[in-house]
């Protein structure tokens, strides 16, 4: 049978239910999807194809999944990384952002991370930020799968300087990209903390209408948990909750604070 690549030699980790290692293995992929895995022998029996790669004395994985990006902060990295979250935000990267980032600064940050991600081995990717359609053209590009969101905030930022703007861009965006076999877009509301109760009701009755994820920021500090209480008389979790913004398209990235009743709320 003909198929589009086959991968042969090398070690394959299967990762399927039975924990299968198969030394010596070998891989048929047809219209960008797996079809066979198994010996080496076996595959070459039942499969021929033009391109063939020799992945002898290697090890075979499925990719990896990066569960939480902002792709062009490669950009940024190593600046003023030694400091607690809201300091490094509001005193350096929200500055710095607004004197920077581009449309350009984007697709030029876009590549550097996804060719540090390809090398790494991970083929799959969840980012929020800003020009995220470019982010979008870039990851399509470079063949990699992404859960991509654009970002609404409360303040002006390089794309869009009004809630209002930012909501028309993520409209177009979402139309733009909804059913690329690799893109999924996304909403991404930045964090309770950067983003009005209004505009989170809004961004997931955009989710609802649109059935696209919605990705975000909750309880990614003990600051942050503790001026929740503080101000809004619950936890990060538990005010989202109240106000309805949860649902199971929610993406909640960090979560390293959950208070009290908060993960029974998330496995609801």
């Amino acid at each position: 049978q003909a198929v589009d690549l086959l991968v042969l030699g090398g070690t394959i980790v299967t990762m399927d239910q039975q924990r299968r290692i198969i030394d010596d293995g070998g891989i048929a992929v047809s219209k960008g999807r797996i079809v066979a895995i198994g010996p080496r022998a076996e595959i070459e029996r039942r499969y021929t194809a033009r391109q063939r790669v020799n992945a002898t004395g290697k090890v075979i994985t499925p990719g990896l999944i990066n569960g939480h990006t902002h792709v062009p902060m490669v950009l940024f990295r190593g600046l003023a990384d030694d400091l607690d979250l809201q300091e490094w935000l509001t005193k350096y990267i929200f500055p710095a952002e607004a004197r920077n980032v581009t449309e350009e600064f984007v697709r030029v940050g876009a590549r550097l991370g996804l060719a540090e991600m390809i090398r790494g081995g991970t083929t799959t990717y969840c980012d929020m930020y800003y020009f995220e359609d470019a982010i979008a053209d870039e990851t399509a590009k470079a063949g990699v799968r992404g859960v991509l969101g654009e970002t609404i905030i409360d303040f002006p930022v390089a794309d869009n300087k009004t809630n209002a703007e930012g909501m028309a861009y993520v409209e177009k965006f979402v139309n733009h990209w909804k059913g690329n076999e690799l893109i999924i877009p996304a909403i991404a509301p930045h964090a309770p903390y950067t983003v009005s109760e209004e505009h989170l009701k809004a961004a997931r009755a955009f989710s609802d209408r649109t059935g696209v994820p919605i990705v975000t920021h909750i309880s990614e500090t003990k600051r942050e948990v503790d001026d929740s209480v503080k101000s809004k008389g619950a936890s990060p979790v538990a005010y989202l909750e109240r106000i309805g913004f949860l649902n199971d398209r929610v993406i909640a990235a960090h979560m390293v604070w959950p208070q009290g009743t908060d993960l029974a709320i998330l496995k609801r």
